[in-house]
């Protein structure tokens, strides 16, 4: 095996690249798929994220 040298920052930055790849499969693996008229129920009673975008940012700290 080849070892390497990296400073810390770019280890944490590949580590914090690599958690999120993760993250992101896991939730498409347990998001349940919504066909197109489920969508329409949804965007009539939840809205369009366009709507809403604006609250979005403030809750995630953007």
């Amino acid at each position: 095996m080849e070892v390497i040298q990296i400073s810390k920052d770019e280890l944490e930055e590949i580590i914090e690249r690599k958690f999120k790849e993760v993250l992101i499969k896991a939730l498409m693996e347990i998001t349940p798929y919504v066909s197109d008229e489920e969508q329409e129920e949804i965007d009539k009673i939840a809205g369009k994220p366009d709507e809403y975008e604006g609250e979005f940012e403030e809750w995630h700290g953007k």
